[in-house]
């Protein structure tokens, strides 16, 4: 009886044991895997790495799969370009690009560009992304750009004029100015605008103006011109604010705004107390002016060795304020440039559309006999205009295009307005110029439509 007694108790106290090593050896592996550094974490982690790797390859063969399927129906896809494969991509920027879900359908655009899209070799359209959607890249080289000023106040030698005298501004220099869109040597300018602002800097009454004499072939100008303004409060001038801008003289478009910067005559106020002359060395912003958005769509055929632009539509357009909505008749220009001489070599324009017409619509296919060779060594320079339109006169619904010298020379003496343009071809500035470039010759016969900005 004994014996049993305590057997019982032995049992029980092993029967406990071993109830809290197992409890004890459930936590401490439960401890284990939650804490990092431990095997059982270790594991884990390893094993949840293999899933993933997993699922990512079963994604990758299911996306593959799909991609040729589309390939075989005839849908292309940017990511389906390899930029690296052409034999000139090393000078292209691959930028993050994606697919365009504003397209439109292919039998919305008009009847010019429809003998394009039923051709059976032209079987989809490419999209790219506009420039307002991508990311902006660091990469992209600042051009620390420097204008040389000099100031000198000189006050009047007679006392009943009290704090009144002349302030000279000297426009010296400047460098780093940025490239131009496309391969043509800068004729920089710069203006100068004395502007006295409202206490919330929303309104500003333009006081003074200067503009420099452009100089050709040079981002480093050296102007050394001065400009005189007499009779000047030296009290009231140190409310004035001084608005340097550096222009690009364009003589196939608008001119280009390359940089800008604005000073304050508090920040100077020293030049009042003393007549000599005070140097100054501001940095400039790089402008990114923009007049709106422009739908191309190219396409080049290599056996009939023809490049097709369709002009198709217009966004958001912007236009100087002394052109009223009744009096805005858009159409577009389109110059082919010698890329190494900027000489021209053809151009082509489409109708003038009536301010009536809302949508911005032009839907006009323009063609330009051009070799496979040739494509590195011509630039496109689409220009968005304003046509003068005369009172009592109709607007020219069909003008037709010349390829003469003495037409393009003319160009110059129209007095029709520019409002932007665009670069395409190989070696312009902009990445999605370039991106779209290279996507025509990497797709040849199919038609490519990008967003861009006009500049």
């Amino acid at each position: 009886m004994f014996n049993e007694i305590i057997f019982q108790t032995h049992g029980r106290l092993l029967l406990a044991g071993i109830c809290a090593i197992v409890i004890f050896l459930i936590a401490l592996s439960i401890v284990c895997c939650l804490t990092p550094g431990c095997l059982g974490h270790k594991c884990l982690k390893i094993q949840k790495k293999r899933r993933e790797k997993a699922e990512t390859t079963t994604t990758m063969t299911m996306t593959s799969t799909t991609r040729s399927t589309d390939q075989q129906c005839g849908n292309i896809k940017l990511s389906d370009v390899s930029y690296r494969s052409w034999r000139i991509g090393s000078l292209y920027d691959n930028g993050s690009i994606c697919e365009n879900s504003e397209s439109s359908p292919r039998n919305s655009y008009g009847s010019n560009a429809h003998h394009v899209f039923n051709d059976p070799g032209v079987s989809s359209t490419l999209n790219l992304v506009d420039s307002g959607k991508q990311k902006n890249d660091k990469k992209i080289k600042d051009f620390p750009t420097e204008i040389k000023l000099s100031l000198q106040y000189l006050p009047t030698c007679e006392e009943t004029r009290g704090n009144r005298g002349k302030l000279v501004i000297g426009v010296e220099s400047l460098s780093g100015l940025p490239p131009k869109q496309y391969n043509c040597t800068l004729e920089p300018y710069v203006t100068v605008e004395i502007v006295k602002y409202s206490w919330t800097h929303r309104k500003k009454d333009v006081l003074h103006f200067f503009r420099t004499r452009s100089i050709r072939h040079t981002a480093n100008p050296i102007f050394r011109e001065t400009f005189v303004i007499a009779d000047v409060d030296s009290n009231e001038a140190k409310e004035w604010t001084l608005n340097i801008v550096a222009f690009d003289h364009d003589r196939y478009a608008n001119h280009t705004e390359l940089c800008s910067t604005r000073i304050s005559f508090k920040d100077v106020k020293n030049i009042f107390t003393s007549p000599e002359i005070h140097l100054f060395n501001y940095k400039m912003k790089i402008s990114s002016q923009e007049f709106g958005g422009i739908l191309l769509g190219i396409s080049y055929l290599p056996t009939a060795q023809r490049l097709t632009i369709n002009v198709m539509k217009l966004r958001a357009v912007k236009y100087p304020q002394n052109i009223k909505p009744i009096n805005f008749h858009p159409y577009v220009r389109i110059l082919m440039l010698n890329s190494k001489t900027g000489r021209k070599l053809r151009k082509r324009k489409t109708h003038v559309l009536s301010s009536s017409n809302q949508l911005l619509e032009f839907n006009e296919t323009l063609t330009f006999d051009l070799s496979f060779h040739q494509l590195d060594t011509v630039q496109f320079i689409v220009i968005l205009c304003n046509k003068i339109v005369i009172d009592d006169v109709p607007i020219s619904m069909t003008e037709n295009p010349s390829d003469s010298e003495e037409s393009t020379n003319s160009f110059n003496k129209s007095s029709d307005i520019c409002l932007g343009k665009v670069a395409l071809g190989k070696g312009v500035r902009g990445s999605t110029e370039r991106l779209h470039w290279f996507s025509v010759l990497q797709n040849p016969r199919k038609l490519v439509t990008v967003w861009h900005t006009l500049k």
